[in-house]
């Protein structure tokens, strides 16, 4: 008995077709099922679970013949998922465009504020951005150590 799968796609995997079949319950089991039992696709083993299954091709499966062909909307929903594929293409492109500015700018804001602090540590004398102690001496300019606490007693 053959039966007719009909795509919405291009094509489908032969791992898709065992799972909508229900040959297989998970994509995980396709490899040991394909090392296990043949499958013929157009008359020859195929054995790689990603072989990209198109219109009219003839898969053999347990004795059960599967013929694929696209569905009578198919090639408008072909279209439509390839606009939408090159949307996200283009959307994706965008947002690494975007992300590559922001680093961009993030970068320069960074350079500007470690200039001006430079400058306020310039100027002020200071060891860390405008604040701190300074580097001129200022308080207690005089000995220090224990012997200099008790010097004024």
């Amino acid at each position: 008995m053959t039966k007719n799968i009909k795509i919405t796609t291009e094509y489908i995997t032969l791992t898709q077709l065992l799972k909508e079949e229900n040959i297989i319950s998970s994509g995980g089991q396709a490899k040991y099922y394909l090392m296990d039992f043949p499958v013929l696709l157009n008359g020859e083993t195929e054995n790689r679970r990603g072989k990209k299954l198109y219109n009219h091709d003839e898969i053999t499966v347990d004795g059960e013949n599967y013929v694929i062909s696209l569905a009578d909307n198919a090639d408008e929903m072909i279209a439509a998922a390839q606009e939408e594929k090159a949307e996200r293409a283009a959307a994706a492109k965008k947002t690494v465009r975007n992300d590559r500015i922001k680093a961009q700018k993030a970068a320069v804001a960074k350079e500007r504020k470690e200039a001006r602090f430079a400058e306020l540590r310039k100027k002020n004398g200071t060891r860390a951005g405008g604040f701190g102690r300074s580097n001129q001496g200022g308080r207690g300019t005089g000995p220090k150590g224990p012997s200099s606490w008790n010097s004024n007693r």
